[in-house]
């Protein structure tokens, strides 16, 4: 593993277990330690808060309420991580953190998107959700659980809206933990759009055609996604070593397509579970997605909302984040090589504080090696000022 920190003036390469002997640690026993009972979402109870949103698909924005879902774990402690999750995902990523932090100094609140599981969503898709929205809805959700600030971490498109948190609310937003997902100096949406000059400069492409399909065939992508959800979500949830077809996440007019191809020539008639998650949390990702379907969980790839998204971005706030920030990259992500899209981009030249590491994971660290997510995150929890 590598691990790094870089300030203004200095970027030094540390061996990582220093970091953590230096580091004041009241949580090894329970952050690095995740040996727990199987984990049963079931038992989990979420709270609900009504919050501000804005229609824009007419051409007067129209504001609307939202009912949003989110979990409050641990919430009589004094310092806050708000986490985001990713797609296709939920909060039940965070399972294994959720256990580690359940008796710890910290609390965690982790937000059910807008379209996701019990939260209600805009009717438009297009232009309803930019980056700042789901901000806004984290910003909410903390209100009405009565906290100031917290540590943003975030995963996937969770790891967009961290950025973007960090960005624009820096007084809410006191550090940055993401996963995969480098920070676009001036341009916190990631989408193909704004990384089409940068790609080209890379070994490994990155595989983002899936995107275009979720933006431009909404309704063609939730058609094959809802006709069996199981199978949507397991074509994702795989771990490092898993074989998986070449060209998934390569096509603009299918999803599925290439792990059907890759299954029949395995001679199978599914997608196996990759053993990522128990049988009892598939169950539930399944039926939650069921609830509503997959077409309002698109709305973070739409051209509308991120084109409203960077309009946003150059007038309210600097693209600069000066408060602690850090970057793991997952190295056998079949989606990009993360860690040479930051450098290509110049992720951290508008990051004052920041350090990152590597995670010998697939696009899930957080559930595949959980005990060396958390010791990395205890690390960098130790910087903050709270």
């Amino acid at each position: 593993m590598k691990v790094s920190f870089k300030t203004p003036f200095l970027a030094i390469p540390l061996i990582f277990s220093s970091i953590v002997s230096s580091l004041p640690s009241p949580l090894s026993n329970s952050l690095l330690d995740t040996r727990a009972a199987p984990f049963d979402p079931n038992t989990y109870t979420k709270k609900f808060v009504t919050c501000p949103a804005v229609d824009r698909s007419g051409a007067t924005p129209r504001p609307i309420s939202l009912k949003l879902a989110y979990l409050d774990i641990n919430p009589t402690a004094k310092k806050t991580l708000v986490m985001l999750h990713g797609w296709p995902s939920l909060w039940t990523t965070y399972r294994h953190q959720i256990q580690a932090y359940e008796n710890s100094e910290y609390r965690l609140i982790i937000p059910e998107h807008r379209g996701y599981g019990d939260s209600e969503h805009p009717a438009d898709l297009q232009r309803s959700n930019a980056m700042f929205d789901f901000v806004n809805d984290a910003m909410c959700i903390m209100d009405n659980a009565s906290v100031p600030k917290g540590v943003c971490v975030g995963n996937d498109f969770g790891a967009q809206v961290c950025w973007e948190a960090g960005r624009y609310r820096p007084d809410r937003f006191i550090g940055v933990f993401n996963v995969g997902i480098p920070y676009l100096s001036g341009s916190p949406s990631l989408s193909l759009t704004s990384l089409s000059g940068l790609t080209g400069l890379l070994a490994k492409p990155p595989k983002f055609q899936y995107q275009l399909y979720l933006a431009t065939n909404p309704r063609g992508a939730a058609r094959e996604l809802d006709a069996d959800a199981r199978q949507s979500i397991r074509s994702c949830a795989r771990l490092g070593d898993d074989k998986i077809p070449a060209d998934f996440l390569t096509k603009t007019d299918t999803f599925l397509g290439p792990w059907e191809t890759f299954d029949a020539q395995q001679g199978v008639g599914e997608i196996p579970a990759s053993g990522i998650m128990s049988g009892v949390v598939e169950d539930y990702m399944v039926a939650s997605y069921k609830k509503q379907g997959f077409y309002n969980t698109f709305n973070g790839y739409q051209l509308g909302n991120q084109a409203a998204q960077m309009q946003f971005a150059a007038s309210n706030g600097s693209s600069i984040l000066q408060q602690p920030t850090f970057t793991l990259y997952p190295t056998k992500d079949p989606v990009a090589d993360w860690e040479a899209l930051a450098t290509v981009a110049n992720s951290a030249a508008n990051l004052r504080d920041t350090g990152s590491a590597t995670i010998a994971t697939a696009h899930w660290p957080q559930e595949e090696q959980p005990e060396e997510f958390n010791r990395i995150l205890e690390g960098f929890l130790g910087k903050i000022r709270w």
